[in-house]
Parts: C-alpha cells; structure tokens; sequence
C-alpha cells in the first residue's frame, strides 16, 4: 500500500529560498515569477540590516513616509521582519524608533550598537511593542559622553520588567545604567545566556548575582571593575 503526502508548494519554496538567503543569492529569484516573489520577499524582509549610513537614511525616510500614508492593513512582509540591525546610526531618534515599531510589530532581534539620538521613550517603547525580544544590543564600541543622559535607569528597568524571553543584552559603555538597575535585569531575565557590560558602573555584587541567577554562556566583563565591594 503506498501512502501519498499533499506537497505545499509555498512552505516548501520558503524552505528553499531561506538557505539562498544564507548564501546571499536570494535576489535573483524575485524574477523568476509571482509566487517566487511573493515567498521570496517574505524571507527576504526576516532580516533587515542597515548597515550603510545613506541606506539608513533612504530606510528612514521610507518608514517615516509609509507611517502617514498607512491606515489599516500593513504588507504582508513588515509583520515578517524579526532581525533589525540599525547599528552607527547617530540621528535614531525616538520619533524613527516609533515609526519603526508600528510597522514591524515582531522583531525578536534588534541591534543599534553604537546608534545615539534617543532617550527613555525609545527604551519604553521597545519594552512596551516586543515583549518576545531575545536579542537587544544597547552598547557602544567605546565610550561616548555627548549620548550621556539621554536613556537612565527607568529605561532598562521598563526592559526588564517585559522582556523577559531575553537571551542576548549588550550594554556595554552605557555609564547611565546603575548597578541596581543592572542586577535587576540579571534579577528578571532569567533565560539570558549571554550578557555584555564591558565599561559599567558595577561592583563585585554584580558578579556575585550574576552567578548565582544566571547560566551564562557568555560574560562580557571589562578588567578593572570595582572590587572595594568584594564580599
């Protein structure tokens, strides 16, 4: 007796154009016909990394653009973005990081490594719109003080008190962040696996409750921290 399986084609072409998008082949295949396009702009829009300053620019003045003219149903492919990369963008302010949450209501990843501009609303916001957030990356490469005070403790304390699915935070150089602020993520996000603070503020009291409510994959410590609180 033989046993027949229903084919979806759809499901199947996604699973193929994904691992063209992993070898970074994927545009070509817009081309080919309709459904090529439809599947393949679908995974295409996962991953959006914005890693060029005039693409960036060009990015913005889209969202910016759509966010007025939209009313109602969004495309299809803004609600398959889940990875957003907007690293070295110096004018991400806290009106860009609005337009950019309503339009892309599921992003689990996002990274503004080294971007400045925005302040405790952005942190609320971001808390507030992906509460399935695995990944985030607040640092900076090195320390920047012309960004001081734009973000506080009240800020990370809104990530921590929703984002609970954390898996990956980078706050490194982030001098605003104090250490309680701090050992309250490490008190909240207990599925983080990998925690970045090269440059804060903290104490050997951090460490110790690092250890003792996370299983880190990852520590990322700067030498010479303060040890007068070693206990």
């Amino acid at each position: 007796m033989t046993h027949s399986r229903v084919i979806y084609l759809p499901e199947l072409l996604n699973h193929i154009l994904h691992f063209l998008a992993i070898d970074k082949s994927l545009y070509p295949t817009l081309f080919v016909c309709r459904l090529w396009y439809r599947c393949g702009v679908s995974v295409l829009w996962k991953r959006v990394e914005l890693k060029n300053s005039n693409i960036q620019k060009i990015f913005m003045k889209i969202i910016c653009e759509k966010q007025k003219s939209l009313f109602g149903t969004k495309p299809f492919y803004y609600l398959n973005v889940t990875h957003l990369e907007i690293p070295r963008y110096w004018q991400l302010s806290d009106k860009k990081i609005k337009h950019i949450t309503h339009l892309f209501p599921n992003i689990i990843h996002l990274n503004l490594n080294d971007s400045m501009g925005f302040s405790d609303k952005t942190l609320n916001r971001i808390a507030e719109s992906y509460p399935n957030l695995k990944y985030l990356n607040l640092g900076f490469n090195y320390r920047r003080v012309d960004d001081t005070g734009l973000i506080t403790d009240k800020g990370l304390y809104a990530i921590a008190n929703s984002c609970y699915k954390l898996e990956y935070l980078d706050i490194s150089f982030r001098i605003e962040f104090s250490e309680e602020s701090i050992c309250n993520i490490i008190h909240s996000c207990l599925k983080l696996q990998a925690l970045h603070i090269h440059g804060c503020r903290i104490t050997y009291k951090t460490i110790r409750e690092t250890r003792l409510y996370l299983k880190l994959k990852y520590f990322g410590i700067t030498r010479g921290w303060d040890r007068s609180n070693y206990s």
